[in-house]
């Protein structure tokens, strides 16, 4: 193994020996784990409690998350100005009413419950990304994200799976009611670490030459980066319950998503050691190229091996967008751009769930993967616009760790 990469192994014993650091990575696992599953439990009370479609379920799920993508980037300024715990409340409390009352929902009333459920949604990713940008070191930042992104594919690994089975084993109205439960504890947690979130204090006025600034195009692309790679995890994600569902072996849900996970969590672990960042862009590309060909899986066996290469990529593109804006965005105004990422997510989220499910219901479960994986292509492709026009800088290149 080159030494450079044993170096960059040894940056994560460093973190985690920081105890303020380490609560952070449990609070964020344990957290993650419910809202990871909300889209799968969500999407089998559609198509299993209420025997409504793949594009009913599409509409559901995009409902959710375009409640999530509407309420993220006032929640970050909220966090920015007012620090995390009073953001939290109101979250904590809305999650413990309004998963029960979904859980007996016909599917009229569930689209606009699922609104809502997206708007209270606890913020983890910018509780996070906030945190440890305040709390490592520069030179430290893209092996913290990269650490969080491992926890966070080991949440994926289990929540997904955990959502699935105990949808198809106690029924899907219990499942959302304990995901609800899940939640509201998982928000306590945070509420009791109470992590920093910026190096100066919450209440202090942003400087003027800062207001408005942070806007620029190389962060616009990042946002369109952010959404690319959603839009490939949402197909991959869809389409693997699709293929299935199509093959009877709806059991072997936990077995897909955990190959999946493992993957992404052995892509996230190379790339936090590697001595250089990659471009968002770069990986992108390669996660929309490596899910087209999912579909080629015929058995459960074969979609399992076909979805790990692209499973690879998945933490590293996230990590990658993530380190990049905390690069382009002044601090005091990260909380406000880690929100519109999440917007940007969410937005990928919520528009691709329909076009994906409509072709799922129309060519097979095959079609989710292509339909994702090619919506990924082109987005990174557009988003080489940043390198090929001078005036929008070259803030993204790859650059070595000091």
């Amino acid at each position: 193994m080159p030494e450079s990469l044993l170096v960059g192994f040894s940056g994560y014993a460093r973190l985690w020996a920081d105890p303020r650091v380490r609560m952070v990575y449990v609070a964020a696992f344990f957290a993650r784990i419910p809202q990871l599953s909300v889209p799968i439990v969500l999407t089998l009370v559609v198509v299993e409690k209420l025997d409504g479609t793949y594009t009913q379920a599409g509409l559901v799920v995009a409902a959710e998350t375009l409640g999530a993508a509407i309420a993220a980037p006032w929640r970050g300024r909220l966090i920015d100005r007012l620090g995390l715990r009073r953001v939290l409340v109101p979250s904590i409390i809305a999650v413990a009413l309004i998963y029960p009352v979904v859980a007996f929902a016909s599917y009229t009333w569930l689209v606009p419950l699922a609104f809502l459920v997206g708007v209270f949604l606890i913020p983890i990713f910018t509780v996070v990304r906030l945190a440890l940008a305040v709390m490592v070191e520069d030179e430290q930042r893209r092996t913290a994200f990269a650490a969080d992104a491992i926890m966070a594919e080991a949440s994926f690994i289990i929540g997904p799976a955990a959502g699935a089975l105990l949808a198809t084993q106690a029924g899907p109205g219990i499942a959302i009611a304990a995901v609800g439960v899940c939640q509201m504890i998982g928000g306590l947690m945070f509420f009791w670490v109470n992590p920093p979130m910026r190096r100066v204090k919450p209440n202090e006025p942003t400087g003027p030459t800062m207001a408005g600034r942070w806007l620029t195009a190389p962060v616009m692309f990042v946002f369109l980066v952010s959404a690319g790679t959603v839009i490939a995890l949402a197909g991959t994600d869809l389409a693997i319950i699709a293929e299935l569902r199509e093959l009877d072996s709806v059991g072997s849900i936990a077995l897909v998503f955990l190959f999946w996970g493992v993957g992404s969590l052995v892509g996230g672990l190379i790339y936090g050691a590697l001595p250089m960042s990659i471009r968002p862009t770069h990986l992108l590309l390669a996660l929309g190229l490596l899910t087209i060909p999912v579909g080629f899986g015929s058995t459960v066996w074969s979609l399992t091996l076909w979805v790990v290469p692209a499973g690879v990529m998945c933490a590293p593109a996230m990590t990658a967008a993530s380190e990049a804006l905390t690069r382009l965005v002044p601090e005091d105004r990260r909380g406000e751009a880690m929100g519109w990422q999440g917007t940007a997510f969410m937005f990928g989220a919520a528009a691709s769930p329909p076009f994906i499910g409509a072709s799922i219901d129309a060519v097979g479960a095959w079609g989710g993967f292509a339909v994702g994986g090619a919506i990924a292509v082109a987005f990174a492709l557009f988003s080489y616009g940043e390198q090929l026009v001078p005036r929008f800088g070259t803030k993204l290149v790859s650059q070595p760790v000091r």
